[in-house]
């Protein structure tokens, strides 16, 4: 069996999107303007284990749609992950390398 075979790839799955608070912004002359914003969990799943759920949130646009609602927060998730296994990357080769003295 490969390693390939033995691995699981990582599924996402985006929650439903929800009414997730208002931004508020100030223009000139402080004019104020308020941007309804949704957002929802996405889970990360390896086989049928949640291994972690990150949240994501965006404007509420006049040309929202489901779909593109769900492309935006599965790849914002999978940066997500992204970053967390290059930081472990990291922090492990600097520990094999001595950098950090486990004593």
């Amino acid at each position: 069996m490969t390693l390939e075979q033995r691995v699981e790839p990582l599924e996402f799955k985006v929650g439903f999107p929800e009414e997730n608070g208002v931004r508020i912004s100030f223009g000139e002359n402080l004019r104020m303007s308020s941007t309804q914003r949704i957002g929802s969990n996405v889970s990360v799943k390896i086989g049928k284990e949640n291994v972690a759920t990150i949240h994501y949130s965006e404007d509420l646009a006049p040309d929202f749609t489901l779909e593109g609602y769900n492309q935006r927060a599965k790849e914002y998730a999978q940066n997500v992950v992204v970053k967390i296994i290059e930081a472990a990357r990291i922090q492990t080769a600097k520990y094999f390398e001595g950098v950090v003295n486990v004593t």
